[in-house]
């Protein structure tokens, strides 16, 4: 059974509007770094961080940054 990943309204906007696809989304859930915020976990994977809680077997992504140079 494969984990599914369910954006809310405002992280499909974020992940839209920073450029971030969802397997860039889900890449950076299952690899990037994690840090514990009560319920919420923040990911960061190269440069895409992501806000989520894991409900057995959905990742709920809250919202979406990428880092930008310059």
């Amino acid at each position: 059974m494969d984990c599914e990943l369910r954006p809310t309204a405002h992280a499909t906007e974020m992940l839209i509007e920073r450029g971030i696809s969802k397997g860039e989304a889900f890449e950076t859930i299952l690899k990037g770094a994690k840090k514990a915020h009560g319920k919420k976990v923040t990911a960061l994977f190269r440069k895409t961080e992501l806000v989520y809680r894991k409900i057995p077997c959905h990742y709920i992504v809250i919202t979406a940054y990428r880092e930008t140079e310059g």
